[in-house]
């Protein structure tokens, strides 16, 4: 996909949440009991589910809760993943030595564990699961972002800026964090429908926001049991689950760093 396709994609993504956020074709959190599981009609695109709610309403105003955390995820993760990186492969021999040992442990701990824990040591909320999601998903980052910079810190380039006395600092802004870019993005790109599925789990689980709030991970831990009476109510979620994750890969190609799009 060229990068404007990627840059319409993430567009409509992020056009479609505002929206769902702004506006719903009725209220998600109105209760019609003489309109139990009805099916879909004009007036409720995917039906009502077991208290009458509009379930279509409900799923464009799932979308923001879930972008947030996605959002938050990858940024933290980024971010965190950098800033170990960077003190594995050119901090002081103890600091780079206990950074390195603390992504090993990490990266030995299950993730949703790990965002179990600090979820409810936090509390539930979108950001809070994209934070909790990032406490483990910054390992691999940082073992990836070491072993590039300390490839890259062996180029001609870097061996004369230290040369010429140039602050370290400086140095890495200016040589080794642009050259760092395409590979963190096609990272991102490839963790992107991942973060979407475990944002989900988390919803699932109950620790994204309040469970009478729409959150597509909540949603069908709330339908799971209409799923052979009503399995429009679970597919709906799903579905748009699996269409984030895959417009979120698909909108951060990871092939297309490598190609130069």
């Amino acid at each position: 996909m060229s990068g404007r396709g990627r840059l319409l994609v993430l567009a409509l993504v992020v056009g479609i949440a505002t929206a769902g956020a702004l506006v719903q074709p009725q209220d998600p959190h109105a209760v019609d009991l003489d309109r139990i599981l009805a099916a879909p009609s004009p007036a409720h695109w995917l039906g009502t589910d077991h208290l009458g709610r509009d379930v279509a309403s409900r799923l464009l105003a799932g979308a923001a809760p879930a972008l947030v955390a996605i959002a938050v995820a990858l940024a933290a993760t980024l971010g965190l993943g950098t800033l170990a990186g960077a003190l594995v492969a050119l901090g002081p021999p103890a600091l780079a030595s206990a950074t390195r040992r603390l992504a090993e442990i990490a990266l030995a701990l299950p993730v949703l564990v790990v965002a179990l824990v600090v979820a409810a040591a936090m509390g539930a909320g979108p950001a809070t699961a994209g934070l909790a999601l990032a406490a483990s998903a910054w390992a691999p980052y940082a073992i990836t972002i070491a072993g590039l910079l300390e490839r890259l810190s062996a180029e001609p380039y870097w061996r004369a800026a230290e040369a010429l006395g140039l602050p370290r600092a400086r140095a890495v802004a200016r040589h080794l964090l642009p050259a760092l870019a395409p590979p963190l993005g096609a990272l991102a790109g490839a963790d992107a429908g991942r973060a979407v599925i475990l944002v989900a789990s988390l919803g699932f689980l109950g620790l994204t926001g309040d469970t009478g709030r729409p959150d597509w991970g909540t949603m069908i831990h709330e339908y799971r049991m209409f799923l052979f009476d009503a399995p429009r109510l679970v597919i709906a979620p799903s579905a748009a689950i699996a269409a984030l994750a895959l417009a979120l890969n698909r909108a951060l190609d990871p092939g297309a760093f490598s190609r130069g799009h």
